[in-house]
C-alpha cells in the first residue's frame, strides 16, 4: 500500500485510540474524497476521521497537494497562437472531396 501503510493501526494523537480499521477505511476513500465523489455522509465520516488522526491528514495533504500540483503544472490549455489559429482554420474549412 505504499504511504498508505504508515497511517494503518496508528494511534490517533488527539483521540488518543487505536484506530487501524478506521484509517483504513478512510485511505480507501480519500481519492473520491479529494474528488468531491462522496455522498454528503460519507463524507462527514471521512472529515471527521482526518480531524482525529494526524498520519491519515498527513496522507491527506500529501494526496491533495499532489493534485494540485498536478492540475496546475499538466493541465494548460496554453497552447503556441499559431497552433490555435491552424486549428480554428481547420475546423472551418469546408472538407477537401476525396481523391
Amino acid at each position: 500500500m505504499g504511504i498508505f501503510r504508515a497511517a494503518e493501526g496508528a494511534v490517533a494523537g488527539r483521540g488518543g485510540t487505536l484506530m487501524g480499521d478506521h484509517c483504513e477505511q478512510t485511505m480507501r476513500r480519500l481519492s473520491t474524497y479529494i474528488d468531491r465523489e462522496l455522498s454528503e455522509s460519507e463524507v462527514k465520516k471521512v472529515k471527521a476521521h482526518l480531524d482525529d488522526c494526524p498520519p491519515c491528514e498527513q496522507v491527506f495533504d500529501f494526496q491533495a497537494e499532489m493534485k494540485r500540483l498536478v492540475r496546475k503544472e499538466c493541465c494548460t490549455d496554453d497552447a503556441p497562437s499559431r497552433l490555435r489559429a491552424w486549428v480554428r482554420q481547420l475546423a472551418t474549412e469546408k472538407p477537401k472531396p476525396a481523391r
